[in-house]
């Protein structure tokens, strides 16, 4: 498992794991763009589309929020008066006080990326889901990606990160 800068800002980063060409942000948008993963996704997951839309219009709805997904993280990432905690909350709505390495959801539509937020303006993405059903516990892809969240801050956990200077600390040594 890596963990790659995403902008080379030190704001936002995500996991590559082990036998991935890509890290999980670039892993996410290439499915997310990729129209023959999009059909099979949407056909095998037809029940769970929204009744008032049809398969085509969820299908070009993923296809324009990806993009949309992308301009607003390249925005927070370029305006210095823009934060990252302007685009990922609490995967947990009822978390109310700071929680060390909080699980973080940013969210487009029906689309996901699930975080680790590290300390203020700092994230590491560890994947995300298409997601049309309410809790991550419902559908097999939402809750491997919840047992990638988990399994992600136990592995910083276990590594003594907790806050900026530990995480720099972790991601510049030699694994």
């Amino acid at each position: 498992m890596k963990i790659i800068d995403i902008f080379a800002n030190g704001k936002l980063y995500a996991f590559q794991y082990n036998g991935e060409e890509n890290h999980e942000l670039d892993r996410l948008l290439d499915l997310w763009n990729d129209p023959s993963h999009l059909h099979a996704f949407i056909k095998t997951n037809s029940t769970d589309v929204p009744k008032d839309k049809t398969s085509y219009q969820v299908f070009n709805d993923i296809l324009n929020n990806t993009s949309e997904l992308e301009d607003i993280l390249i925005e927070i990432a370029t305006d210095d008066d823009r934060q990252f905690e302007d685009f990922f909350s609490p995967l947990h709505n009822q978390e109310y006080k700071v929680v060390e390495l909080s699980m973080q959801k940013g969210r487009k539509n029906y689309l996901r990326l699930y975080a680790l937020k590290i300390d203020d303006n700092c994230f590491v993405i560890t994947g995300g889901a298409i997601k049309f059903t309410h809790l991550m516990k419902e559908r097999p892809h939402t809750l491997e990606e919840l047992n990638k969240i988990n399994r992600c801050r136990d592995f910083l956990k276990s590594h003594g990160v907790f806050d900026n200077d530990s995480f720099y600390e972790f991601i510049t040594q030699d694994l």
